[in-house]
């Protein structure tokens, strides 16, 4: 049963708002001069704790903010793979490889993203962390009782009850559409928009390929990955305009496109699938104008969202939390923080800008290609 009265709320229960929690929640309670043991915490999402999400490999030097989260045990004992690197058909028509092991922080890691999500929850839960699943925002107004800033969140549960919780302080952590700042009609700054069709699926037959793949191609690139427990993941990411070819038949342009590549396509042709979901996504490369303000702050795709071929989605995330701690539990003391969270966040977009373009500037063998021509605009 909610509340009426948190000191922190947090929406979205991801890895972001996770780490979030559960940064705050360790800082909160090791703190004896301010007496944060009783600090109340929430944390809300509008899906299931057992939702397939997308992001499935994190690079080598995740482990370090795993271990400062204080899940790291537990990470190394849910089955997680090792990842010896990429390979990729990626500006020029043959093989390049990009391996780890001349990385200092070791190889990456392939995800049970499900037992990932689950270990984050597990540790919240253990901090005294409230969560609630089938939870919707669905508006917040600031409030000033006795001269202390708040918000009053009005939230919807699956029954369709409507609930208003008041908040002390506010995180969104809501992705890429960025909800709560919307409310506050805060706007985000999109310089790219693509899709991403997804396919996750069983294998009938144990296969031994470690290496994710990745290929462009004349209008998309795609991602192919083994997972932990003889799964699948297949990507494919375009244009928004091409999605209902695409999805058309129950996804068969999509199977088509991926078994025509030459790179994921060999690797497909050894599989067989069972098992097979489907799932699209709007991909936004953007940032809320505005990162922070009084009692709020938002994190991980709700401040910047990146194009997948960054790779950074949950590192990113995990990384924010553990700022957004450090902001929040000085403000909840009514302190300045001495972090610059937002000109973090800022710097940050921007070298993730320099590194797409760099990437994407590598492919130039279909110079006449819509979807080419628009990432070299960017």
């Amino acid at each position: 049963m909610l509340k009426t009265h948190y000191d922190l709320v947090i929406i979205g229960a991801g890895p972001a708002g996770l780490a979030t929690a559960i940064a705050t929640a360790t800082k909160t309670s090791a703190s004896k001069k301010h007496d944060f043991n009783t600090c109340r915490i929430l944390v809300i999402d509008q899906g299931l704790p057992e939702l397939q999400r997308v992001g499935e490999n994190i690079p080598p030097q995740t482990l370090m903010l795993l271990q400062k989260l204080g899940v790291d045990g537990q990470f190394l004992q849910d089955g997680h793979e090792p990842c010896p690197g990429f390979a990729s058909v990626w500006g020029k028509g043959v093989v390049g490889y990009n391996d780890f092991i001349v990385n200092p922080y070791g190889h990456s890691w392939r995800l049970n993203r499900q037992a990932f999500d689950l270990a984050l929850v597990q540790k919240a839960k253990a901090l005294g962390v409230e969560i609630h699943w089938q939870t919707r925002f669905i508006e917040a107004s600031k409030v000033k009782p006795n001269d202390q800033i708040g918000f009053d969140i009005c939230l919807s549960t699956k029954s369709q009850i409507a609930y208003t919780v008041r908040a002390n302080f506010v995180v969104d952590a809501s992705g890429a559409k960025a909800s709560f700042a919307k409310t506050l009609k805060v706007k985000k700054t999109v310089d790219d928009k693509l899709i991403a069709l997804v396919r996750f699926a069983s294998l009938k037959q144990p296969h031994k390929g470690k290496q994710v793949r990745i290929e462009a191609t004349q209008n998309n690139w795609c991602y192919h990955a083994l997972l932990p427990q003889q799964k699948v993941v297949s990507m494919l990411i375009s244009e928004p305009s091409e999605m209902h070819a695409l999805k058309a038949k129950n996804y068969q342009g999509f199977n088509d496109h991926l078994a025509s590549t030459q790179w994921v396509g060999k690797q497909l042709a050894e599989l067989a699938l069972y098992d097979e979901t489907y799932h699209n996504y709007l991909i936004t490369s953007g940032m809320l104008e505005q990162i922070e303000g009084d009692h709020w702050l938002a994190v991980g795709d709700a401040a910047a969202s990146f194009d997948p071929i960054s790779a950074q989605g949950i590192y990113k995330g995990l990384q924010h939390g553990l700022m957004a701690a450090d902001v929040i539990t000085t403000r909840l003391k009514q302190e300045e923080s001495p972090l610059d969270y937002s000109a973090i966040i800022q710097q940050t977009y921007r070298n993730y800008q320099a590194n797409r373009a760099y990437i994407y500037q590598q492919e130039q063998r279909w110079p006449n290609s819509s979807f080419w021509q628009n990432r070299m605009a960017i």
